[in-house]
């Protein structure tokens, strides 16, 4: 299998698009908020309000996920030089457009009316249709919630469609905005939530010695795919060749705990297993890792089981100290962190005491990720022509 990335998007607590968040990355430095009243941790998104496509949301009304996501897939589609093609779109958010259904209910309780509104500008399919709006597609544009995992289901189908020959081109990513009142809540309920920080130390520490606990962000990632020849950009932050695509994996658990995951991550090692399909090992693993004790501990004992007949310990790493967990859009987002060490052919190394160790080489790196009910994906990229 090798399928193309064309172009690539992204928006992040690490930065507006993939060059900044490499810059970020690079410089190892906290970018985490407090929330209004102080007492959490987040990754909030500070957007360019003079962005044509920020624009764009804000007239239209469109919420705060569909902004992100159209903001970050206007990226890749531009890099990719598809401004005048039709390609399938496939999104995935855990929770759809989560401030605007909070507002409404707020209204409702309040009041006991609702503005007219329709579906789908009040559903999850509003991200996939406010982003076929945006590029007049006449192509499939869709949405799905596969908890923590949406965003790399999203690619499994968009690569789905390029097998089966329903398609040519497909944008795939996903997008999440959940920096709200009831979403905070829910994660403080599950005894999940990281403490505030000191000034100037991470708020999320994943895969670290003393794991902090989750602290959540929004953001929002695309890759533009195919299977046709590859057009590459040139720029002066660019390379000229970009990984490919060349393993899937994907399982499901139905481990006894909280969040459906077991304890030794036996989802998360099958997905792995299958992504490497029999080939050597990955130079490096981008973990799902969402910093607390439990996840990041199942994580570690999968991947080494996968490493149980090679010499040495995995190199492991994760970027949810720079964009905090980012529930659907995390596994793109780890995707277009990926190719930034790919096409730079360096590693970014954890910015506290950690477990990581160091690649020799990034010819090959596979990203993870996982989510409640124990879905996992993973996806291997190599660096060929």
């Amino acid at each position: 299998m090798r399928i193309h990335i064309h172009g690539r998007g992204s928006i992040s607590a690490a930065g507006q698009h993939p060059v900044a968040a490499w810059e970020t990355y690079l410089s190892g430095q906290p970018t985490w908020k407090k929330t209004p009243d102080a007492s959490l941790p987040v990754y909030p998104v500070e957007p360019d309000p003079n962005a044509p496509a920020y624009r764009y949301a804000a007239e239209r009304k469109h919420g705060r996920t569909a902004m992100l996501a159209i903001m970050a897939a206007e990226q890749a589609v531009r890099e990719a030089g598809w401004e005048d093609q039709d390609f399938a779109i496939l999104v995935g958010c855990s929770r759809g457009p989560t401030g605007e259904w909070e507002k409404h209910f707020t209204e409702f309780s309040a009041t006991g009316r609702l503005e007219t509104r329709t579906s789908p500008s009040t559903t999850l399919g509003s991200i996939g249709f406010a982003l076929g709006e945006y590029f007049g597609n006449r192509s499939l544009a869709s949405s799905l919630s596969v908890t923590c995992s949406s965003g790399m289901h999203a690619l499994l189908h968009g690569i789905a469609l390029l097998e089966a020959g329903m398609a040519d081109r497909v944008l795939v990513g996903g997008a999440e905005a959940p920096l709200t009142a009831f979403t905070l809540q829910q994660m403080q309920a599950l005894r999940i939530y990281a403490t505030r920080p000191a000034a100037g130390q991470h708020a999320c520490t994943p895969l670290a010695k003393t794991p902090s606990g989750m602290v959540i962000g929004e953001g929002a990632a695309f890759l533009a795919l195919s299977r046709l020849p590859r057009h590459l950009p040139s720029g002066p932050n660019l390379s000229n060749t970009l990984p490919s695509i060349t393993g899937l994996g994907f399982s499901r658990e139905s481990g006894k705990t909280a969040t459906g995951i077991s304890p030794e991550g036996d989802g998360l090692l099958a997905a792995m297993k299958m992504a490497t399909d029999g080939r050597h090992l990955p130079d490096l693993i981008i973990a799902h890792a969402p910093g607390t004790p439990k996840g990041d501990a199942a994580e570690i004992r999968a991947v080494r089981k996968l490493w149980k007949n090679v010499p040495g310990d995995p190199a492991l790493t994760s970027l949810k100290w720079a964009t905090g967990h980012t529930f659907g859009a995390s596994g793109p987002l780890a995707l277009d962190a990926a190719i930034s060490m790919m096409v730079h052919q360096k590693a970014i190394y954890l910015p506290y005491p950690n477990y990581m160790n160091t690649p020799w080489a990034l010819g090959a790196v596979m990203v993870n990720a996982t989510g409640f009910g124990g879905n996992a994906v993973s996806v291997r990229l190599e660096m060929k022509p």
